[in-house]
């Protein structure tokens, strides 16, 4: 097989002009091939940009061609995930059911091991009743919402597929994903995405899978505490019994605090940076409008990645987990605390897109000690809720520019549920993530048009963006304790879907093969 790359098709060309477009680039008629990669070049004409593997080989090709298309051409080898259990490990207990824990689980299952997984939160189709709940008359279940349940937080976002990692083991994460029902073109789309609305179904198809290999699921129950002896965990401690395994997988999330709290107790952790800011929503038309300089129902819906540093501001500011035609949802996990997300389904056919603006913060404003960074969250949380008694304080772009209270909305109307009141943001944080937020708003402005117009909308808070604190390990292996493995978005080493279950991955993989054996 090869791989051909570089081939450009108009955006509103179908699949019959890129076979037309591959078999004039080899002069050949007669062969298959699948789409390996698709991107959207919209520069100047807008393109899709296609890699593909031809069921060809380069001997079957002229060498003239082969020469014209240099290093757009050449055999195409399929990596595999190869993996034994080495180390003939026979237990292992999760904790946390986000991609990190589950991805950990798939594998370690696939290879004999028996797994046990603890999820604080309930099953996911329990669980999107009690998020429907919430967001139609605002009460919380502390333990089941947008951040605790089975499948974690991603399972209530745009479920992103993007990653900066290079790792070829990505590959194998997104065929397992499509083996348990995403839609096949997550394999090759640049900016792949599940939805909402798929991704459950995709988590519990994975949970069916993993309990074929005989592993077993606790859910609603919450780890509280470690039976420690001679620097290894003997037993977890939840709040329904007692658990015992080869090895301990911590995948709490970013959320867990109480388990923070604990961890802190055995000296486990360390404060990191990590960034706090609001939701801005604005005309999903008029996204796709400064982005394409177009609207078309052929195009995908319009996205943008913004980051402003400026030496004259204390925090740097980026846009983060944008939901194009998404809503605005609570992501709150404390009852009398606010905090907000972004979350699309599959079709990202909202009125409105979405996405974080934050700004970074450290111990210079949050001050020292290890929970330091949680305990501003919480303040800050706090404020927002009691703001608006629960529902969210909003303010139009201009209104947060020039300090006062919205009055009167514009054309983008809030997608808040179960509803929002008219605040100034400005009352939240401290002053100087204020200044910095509204001096990269104007930057951001030059990079994509309209993004500070006056209407656009400011939700607070966004405090979650990632885990205020790292629970120090190397080789996936605490430092302090031999047998506790802590991954994923909670331990502060990933960030979004793929990180996290690639560090959910490659932890199961120095479990089964690694030198020193739990």
């Amino acid at each position: 097989m090869i791989i051909l790359r570089n081939i450009k098709v108009p955006y509103d060309k179908d699949e019959k002009f890129l076979r037309g477009k591959i078999e004039s680039e080899l002069n050949k008629r007669d062969f298959n091939y699948k789409i390996y990669k698709k991107s959207l070049d919209a520069r100047r004409e807008i393109n899709f940009v296609y890699q593909v593997v031809v069921e060809l080989d380069l001997a079957d090709i002229d060498k003239k061609i082969v020469k014209r298309l240099k290093n757009n051409i050449e055999e195409f080898h399929e990596d595999k995930l190869e993996v034994e259990n080495i180390n003939k490990i026979k237990s292992a207990v999760i904790v946390g059911t986000g991609p990190a824990g589950l991805f950990a689980a798939y594998l370690l299952a696939k290879k004999g091991v028996k797994v046990t997984l603890i999820e604080r939160g309930k099953e996911v189709d329990e669980r999107v009743k009690d998020i429907d709940t919430l967001h139609e008359t605002g009460k919380l279940d502390e333990n089941s919402n947008v951040q605790f349940g089975e499948g974690g937080a991603g399972t209530f976002s745009d479920g992103k597929l993007t990653s900066r990692s290079k790792d070829k083991r990505v590959s194998h994460i997104f065929g397992i994903f499509v083996k348990n029902g995403a839609p096949e073109d997550i394999l090759y789309e640049q900016k792949a995405h599940i939805g909402t609305d798929i991704l459950r179904n995709v988590i519990k198809n994975m949970r069916r899978d993993i309990e074929g290999e005989g592993a077993i699921y606790k859910f609603s129950e919450k780890l509280i505490d470690f039976d420690i002896c001679n620097g290894k965990i003997n037993k977890i401690i939840t709040d329904k019994g007692e658990y015992s395994a080869d090895c301990y997988i911590l995948a709490i999330g970013n959320s867990a605090r109480d388990t923070f709290i604990m961890l802190d107790k055995y000296n486990l952790i360390e404060q990191k940076p990590f960034a706090v800011g609001f939701r801005i929503e604005h005309l999903r038309k008029n996204i796709e409008k400064a982005q394409y300089g177009m609207i078309s129902e052929k195009l995908p819906a319009a996205t943008y990645q913004l980051n402003i540093t400026d030496k004259g501001e204390a925090h740097s500011v980026y846009t983060f987990c944008m939901c194009p035609g998404g809503y605005v949802v609570n992501s709150s996990s404390i009852k009398s605390q606010l905090c907000v997300n972004g979350m699309s389904y599959h079709d990202r056919a909202g009125e409105n897109s979405n996405s974080a603006v934050v700004a970074t913060i450290d111990e210079k404003i949050y001050g020292k000690g290890n929970l330091a960074g949680m305990n501003f969250q919480n303040e800050i949380e706090k404020k927002a809720y009691k703001m608006g008694d629960g529902l969210a304080p909003v303010q139009r772009v201009k209104d947060f520019m020039e300090n006062r209270v919205t009055e009167k909305l514009g054309e983008v109307l809030p997608t808040f549920k179960p509803g929002y009141v008219f605040a100034d943001l400005n009352e939240i944080y401290p002053e100087s993530i204020n200044h910095a937020i509204k001096n990269s708003l104007k930057l951001m402005d030059r990079r994509v048009r309209g993004f500070c117009s006056d209407d656009a909308i400011l939700t607070g808070v966004e405090t979650r963006t990632s885990s205020p604190i790292r629970i120090v390990r190397e080789n996936y292996r605490s430092e302090k304790l031999e047998n506790l493995f802590p991954i994923g978005e909670g331990a502060g080493y990933s960030g979004g879907i793929i990180s996290s279950a690639l560090d959910g991955l490659k932890c199961a993989i120095e479990i089964l093969e690694g030198e020193k054996k739990c």
